[in-house]
């Protein structure tokens, strides 16, 4: 098992270039499957997610090269075999199989999605579209003889489930139309790349109109992560330092910074780049984590410790209801939270060394930070999982002053 050991109370001054999003680029990966030829997508980041998928997708015949960021897949010969699921267990984006199989071969096993294990996560809604489009179910396993254009209308909204519908309207000939779609950028990019490879998309208010068809090989650079780039100004304020993030899209994180503005921390944006830093932080903080552009399910566990050292507040995550599990972790750290009827209050809280076992990436991350912010050694075990969606971490940190260890 390996771990992070930290040396905090040391505050992070400079500048980091955000890497690429991992909520992109994985959806994008699958997507390839559906097209015939090279597809090219650029800005991909080296983390263990994308490693993973990449692995799933060569099980099926695809040729990859990678080199400098830049992912070539090709998709020209392709045979369906069950997958194995020690790598589908490994990463949630394997739902992505089902829509991308289904397309491209007729026929996918249904397996437990991976990932990280911080709520209930169902994939009913990824079931609904796909049976949409003509798949039935028998015995855990998916197929249709033919699938064909359809409307579909999610009774609330689903990342995931939006995605694979995309990736089946946009395999089949004709116009599909989906509502009650998912707004966030990687939505949006997958949109971008399956038009690239000759799909008709219209993004209108109310539905996402598809006409679908033989693709080819798209191409896409990947936009920044935007929950890489909070977690880094999150890092800065926690350590009572000053850190700039660049290369980014400061719309995408409105809603984050936007809070961070109400609890008192001084936030400054110039063009794709933007710096944060702890101000007086008097009032306390009031988080919603919900659908885009709401504030992000994946950073309600970065801010949270961030409320400690002001005058506490309130979070609760409506995309996942029980995503709180992160914080008993948190506790070697000083943290002192109480669960609330919907939620977690947060209270002031004196950071201090410890030790604990990450529960998930995003909750990983939550813990680095706290011991980024304690004087003292702490050490942050099952690093793995923090690794799984941040690229460099350790090299990025230690460019700001950082003093961290990754123990394998």
């Amino acid at each position: 098992m390996s771990f992070f050991r930290v040396l905090g109370g040391v505050p992070l001054f400079g500048e980091v270039n955000i890497s690429g999003s991992k909520n992109a680029a994985l959806p994008i990966i699958f997507a390839s499957l559906i097209t015939r030829g090279t597809s090219t997508i650029e800005n991909v980041p080296d983390i263990g997610d994308v490693r993973i998928a990449l692995e799933l997708v060569r099980s099926f015949g695809a040729v990859t090269e990678w080199e400098r960021g830049t992912l070539r897949i090709n998709t020209e010969r392709l045979e369906y075999r069950a997958a194995d699921p020690s790598l589908t267990g490994a990463i949630r984006a394997s739902t992505y199989l089902l829509g991308a199989c289904l397309s491209r071969f007729g026929i996918c096993n249904i397996s437990d999605s991976g990932g990280c294990a911080f709520s209930d996560r169902p994939i009913d809604l990824h079931l609904l579209a796909c049976k949409k489009f003509g798949a039935e179910e028998r015995e855990g396993v998916l197929a249709s003889k033919g699938l064909k254009p359809t409307t579909v209308t999610f009774p609330k909204i689903s990342v995931g489930a939006t995605m694979n519908a995309l990736i089946l309207a946009s395999s089949v000939s004709g116009e599909s139309r989906i509502f009650g779609f998912a707004r966030e950028p990687h939505v949006l990019a997958l949109c971008d790349f399956l038009s690239s490879a000759g799909a008709d998309i219209r993004i209108e208010k109310e539905c996402i109109t598809v006409r679908g068809g033989k693709l080819r090989g798209g191409k896409i650079k990947v936009a920044p992560d935007m929950i890489e780039a909070g977690s880094y100004l999150a890092a800065g304020v926690i350590t009572n330092g000053k850190v700039t993030v660049s290369g980014v899209v400061p719309e995408e994180l409105s809603a984050f910074l936007s809070e961070l503005r109400n609890i008192g921390i001084s936030v400054d944006i110039n063009g794709d780049r933007i710096c944060a830093q702890r101000g007086r932080v008097s009032q306390k903080g009031r988080v919603v984590a919900e659908a885009y552009p709401g504030f992000p399910t994946d950073l309600q566990p970065i801010i949270a410790p961030l409320l400690t050292i002001g005058a506490g507040g309130a979070i609760v995550d409506r995309v996942w209801q029980k995503r709180y599990g992160y914080l008993n972790s948190l506790k070697p750290f000083g943290i002192n939270y109480k669960l609330i009827n919907g939620g977690v209050e947060i209270f002031p809280s004196v950071l201090k060394a410890g030790e604990c076992e990450s529960t998930d990436l995003r909750g990983g991350m939550s813990a680095l930070l706290c011991a980024l912010g304690a004087e003292g050694e702490s050490r942050v075990r099952r690093a793995e999982y923090i690794l799984r969606g941040y690229e460099n971490v350790e090299t990025k940190l230690r460019s700001l002053g950082a003093e961290i260890e990754l123990i394998q």
